[in-house]
């Protein structure tokens, strides 16, 4: 991880933020792309987690796993 991130914890909720936000719109523009009316209701489900899962587990990643909130 930068030395930035290790230094100042707003600097990583601030990446973690535009992480957010840059995923959920790539994804939902994707998604909305290539979904049609007539799929099955299962696709929507499965576009749901993907446009939200990776970023909770960007989340826990740099908050839990890496130790953002110890130090």
């Amino acid at each position: 991880m930068p030395k930035i991130f290790k230094q100042n914890k707003f600097a990583l909720l601030g990446a973690n933020i535009l992480i957010i936000l840059f995923w959920v719109t790539i994804s939902a523009f994707l998604m909305n792309l290539f979904q049609g009316e007539n799929d099955p209701f299962y696709i929507y489900k499965i576009s749901f987690l993907i446009r939200f899962l990776p970023p909770i587990w960007v989340t826990w990643f740099l908050w839990i796993k890496r130790g953002g909130l110890k130090r």
